[in-house]
């Protein structure tokens, strides 16, 4: 599929609207300054015969200028002005989306249950109209007429702002920081996942890679662990890869660095991923537990033994369970539970099973993703062979079934993130991750990493901080490579120091 344009700007924008009501394909952005001036139907002898829409790929033509914008097909010119909105503008570009949004609507014959919502953050919309003193009921509203929302996903959008603001009203994160620590190993590694995780299960000198990481980590937290000497710590979150990949030793080891470095006793929360199950021990559960760790994730992804092999993942459903007991008998109050929706193969019957079977262990709290393969995955790669493409309704279903299942067990949601489907990365329009919780277990980073509305130091390969100068963030990304992490320390050490 392609679009032409006759220019790259707002396509950070257009690419992931125009993809939501193309689950699946493949899009190729085309720009062309001079597309406007074109004959774009037929051809002539004056222009060499050119006919963009002669190529059944073109899906349409985009022209974008301050004074109009006009979405052209073979059949029909969609033109609107844009008055007084510059390009640069939030105005320009809800504008832009939402007469984009409409052209496709009836290109496709069907719109999408988000709208023009493309971004991340979705709720950081409704809390703002809360924030400027909006009702509930106004501020779904506003994202209906404004985003063009169905009334579902508004007041899903609504319900998640209210719980934060709720959360936020709690802790003093205006007058603090939080941390973020990253282990980027696993025991082996899932075939959907792109992180850039390394799977220690046969690695070749694993021991001496560990080692020379956790020395560089060391090195980076103990030179750049007081940023912030007159702000108290909110939250403090370990994650990954799979942080309890690391043997006893090692988490021992982090958990002291964490300690020596940082005020753990006055966080609201310290949160580390236990994810794996398989890398789960009672020994280590008690090293996180001495260590004041207040929240954990024991993560499954779905109860479905055949999936968990076709993944790559060396568990049992049995294995799920029995860490979660685990943590449970270990006295772990808060544990959370990732689940997968549209993982390979699943029904929906499927999903919920797992679901089922995981609100009967309880857990506090359930994250639910949806699944997105993308490029570096090895299911990618696998599924691109077999020409393999999923229903995205499937995916939908599931979805839905959790979030009514989830209300039924006495879980809300809490926060929410989507991910942008920027070149077909994803086979369905729907690409939320929805947090579930009990009240008052709520994860406390994850709504502040949501939010933006506080300074993230992050620590280790990949890890991303993130700078809050008022309504401005800078961010400072260390190199994700672990063996050129562990080379280049000092330079990441230096790239901290300038934001001391």
């Amino acid at each position: 599929m392609k679009i032409y344009s006759n220019t790259i700007r707002n396509e950070y924008d257009i690419r992931p609207l125009i993809m939501s009501f193309f689950p699946g394909q493949t899009l190729e952005y085309v720009v062309d300054e001079n597309i406007a001036e074109k004959d774009l139907y037929g051809g002539s002898e004056d222009n060499d015969g050119l006919s963009i829409f002669a190529d059944d790929d073109v899906t349409a033509v985009l022209i974008l200028t301050d004074e109009y914008i006009d979405v052209i097909t073979k059949d029909k010119t969609w033109h609107t002005i844009t008055g007084a909105a510059a390009d640069d503008t939030k105005e320009y570009r809800d504008l832009l989306k939402r007469h984009i949004y409409n052209a496709f609507k009836e290109i496709t014959g069907r719109g999408n249950r988000w709208g023009t919502l493309t971004g991340v953050r979705p709720s950081k919309i409704p809390m703002a109209y809360i924030n400027k003193g909006y009702t509930y009921e106004q501020a779904v509203d506003e994202m209906i007429k404004m985003y063009y929302c169905s009334p579902e996903k508004a007041k899903l959008c609504t319900d998640i702002a209210a719980v934060e603001k709720n959360i936020l009203e709690k802790t003093d994160y205006k007058n603090g920081y939080s941390i973020y620590i990253g282990i980027p190993f696993c025991p082996t590694v899932c075939n959907y996942c792109s992180f850039s995780s390394i799977p220690l299960a046969g690695l070749k000198k694993a021991d001496e890679l560990v080692a020379g990481y956790m020395d560089a980590l060391g090195r980076e937290i103990e030179e750049a662990h007081d940023i912030y000497p007159d702000r108290k710590i909110t939250s403090i979150y370990v994650g990954g890869g799979t942080p309890t990949a690391l043997d006893e030793h090692y988490l021992g080891l982090l958990m002291d660095m964490i300690h020596k470095n940082f005020n753990v006793d006055q966080t609201h929360e310290f949160c580390v991923e236990a994810g794996r199950p398989d890398s789960i021990t009672e020994e280590k559960l008690k090293i996180l537990k001495d260590a004041g760790v207040t929240r954990i994730s024991v993560n499954p992804q779905t109860m479905k033994e055949e999936t968990l092999v076709l993944m790559g993942r060396r568990h049992t459903p049995e294995q799920i369970i029995t860490a979660y007991d685990m943590a449970r008998d270990m006295g772990f109050d808060n544990i959370n539970m990732d689940l997968i929706a549209g993982l390979m193969g699943e029904t929906y019957e499927d999903f919920t099973d797992t679901f089922g079977k995981i609100t009967a262990m309880d857990p506090d709290s359930i994250t639910v993703h949806s699944l997105v393969v993308k490029r570096a995955a090895q299911y990618r790669k696998e599924r691109e062979e077999s020409g393999t493409v999923r229903d995205d309704t499937t995916v939908e279903q599931m979805v839905e079934h959790a979030l009514n299942a989830a209300y039924q067990h006495g879980y809300h949601p809490y926060y929410m993130y989507r991910q942008k489907n920027k070149a077909g990365l994803g086979d369905n329009g729907v690409l939320e991750n929805i947090g579930y919780s009990k009240p008052g277990k709520e994860g406390i980073y994850n709504v502040l990493i949501m939010e933006e509305l506080q300074s993230i130091i992050a620590y280790g390969a990949g890890a991303s901080s993130k700078f809050l100068f008022g309504d401005r963030i800078e961010r400072v990304v260390n190199v994700k490579n672990v063996n050129e992490y562990i080379s280049r320390i000092d330079e990441m050490i230096d790239r901290k120091s300038k934001w001391f």
